[in-house]
């Protein structure tokens, strides 16, 4: 159903309109200026590692990258949107999943680790099943000023 490549520098004019609102992009890339421009996408995505696209059907289903590479031990999983069209249809276990087999097969780590925002219930929900689970929590400020949680999260792969 879903399959997976490395991003190219042509997928990122795609990858932001993947957000609906501000709010959207926000949980996707806090750092980021909404709306987001194809460039300043690839130019961040040039500063992580794998940046990677789920695809169906060869359209873009959804987008995420690695980073914070401590050799051996873990990475964290950042930047993951999924296209509005593929919400709903598995798109963001495949492509969650796909990125800790590439955490675990490329850069041989033994966990990954990501950050969820605790407005942001859909992707707590879909972490929480894939196995993730909390070992932090620290404050933020959201898009629009007001205080949140960024809940750190971490699922030690197998074997």
């Amino acid at each position: 159903m879903y399959a997976f490549r490395d991003a190219k520098r042509e997928d990122f004019g795609q990858i932001a309109a993947f957000p609906k609102d501000r709010r959207e992009a926000f949980f996707m890339w806090p750092r980021g200026s909404y709306p987001f421009t194809a460039e300043a996408l690839y130019e961040a995505a040039m500063r992580r590692l794998l940046p990677t696209v789920a695809l169906r059907e060869g359209k873009i289903a959804g987008y995420a990258n690695l980073y914070d590479l401590e050799e051996g031990q873990s990475c964290w999983i950042g930047n993951v949107i999924v296209s509005p069209k593929h919400r709903g249809q598995g798109a963001g276990k495949f492509l969650v999943e796909t990125m800790i087999r590439r955490a675990r097969d490329e850069l041989g780590v033994r966990e990954v680790r990501l950050v969820v925002h605790n407005v942001n219930t859909g992707a707590l929900l879909l972490y929480h099943k894939l196995g993730f689970e909390p070992f932090g929590l620290t404050p933020a400020t959201d898009d629009e000023n007001r205080e949140i949680a960024r809940i750190l999260m971490k699922y030690r792969i197998p074997g």
